[in-house]
């Protein structure tokens, strides 16, 4: 179904707009209009002409709202036909399991069937894509792991960005992007999992085993690798119960 074009009064404002922040208005002010419905997938929105004049902003501010609205995949331009909202069916379902994700102990158990599921096949991707830089990088980042338990931090946003980047380095983009979204979810079964010392230093281990597979290109070693890490957090965490 054809969407609808949208009056141009509904995007003015009688906000006085700081200048550092014109573009930001202008996309909260869509943002805002999507959320309240009065914006949807298919709809045209004005010129880039007439919605400077709305703002009472010059285009430059408006194009450059434009440009980040669809690098988030919110907006798309046409040549020929003009700007529409975007349909983003994709983006709605890795929100809405982010946000599903973020609720109670049931979810965390969730969270972590979803890692058994997903991130052995990511460390066997990484081991397949991985390159010398990104090695270094991965060494690097548990070394520094190792620094911070040692010297009495918790190490927990290093544990998060070793799983971040082997995420990227899968070369799934989908992959990628679920990790992201659940991002607090995973960090609620970390701060429950890494509360010792003790726990912090098996899985920092768990990571040099990890790491040791993808070093070597070992698909298969990186993804058993994986697979043991997260049935040990499983244990920790729900003790009796068989996840994965």
């Amino acid at each position: 179904m054809a969407g609808k074009r949208i009056p141009l009064s509904a995007f003015k404002t009688d906000v006085t707009i700081p200048r550092a922040t014109v573009y930001e208005h202008i996309v909260r002010r869509i943002n805002e209009m999507l959320e309240s419905g009065e914006l949807e997938a298919g709809d045209k929105i004005p010129p880039e002409r007439r919605l400077a004049e709305a703002f009472g902003v010059s285009r430059n501010s408006v194009r450059e709202a434009i440009r980040v609205l669809s690098e988030q995949g919110i907006l798309e331009s046409r040549p020929g036909c003009g700007t529409f909202v975007k349909a983003h069916k994709g983006r709605d379902f890795l929100e809405g399991l982010a946000s599903r994700m973020a609720q109670g102990r049931q979810q965390l158990r969730d969270v972590l069937e979803l890692r058994l599921i997903l991130e052995p096949s990511i460390a066997a991707l990484a081991a397949q894509n991985a390159r010398q830089q990104d090695l270094v990088k991965l060494e690097d980042l548990i070394r520094r792991q190792e620094e911070d338990i040692y010297g009495g931090g918790t190490g927990i946003s290093l544990d998060e960005e070793f799983h971040a980047i082997l995420a990227r380095l899968s070369g799934n983009k989908l992959l990628d992007d679920v990790i992201e979204r659940i991002r607090d979810a995973l960090r609620e079964s970390r701060d429950e999992t890494l509360n010792s010392v003790e726990r912090r230093s098996s899985s920092m281990q768990a990571h040099k085993d990890v790491l040791r597979a993808i070093a070597s290109g070992d698909a298969t070693g990186a993804k058993k690798a994986m697979r043991n890490h997260l049935r040990l957090i499983a244990r920790l965490l729900f003790p009796g119960e068989n996840l994965g």
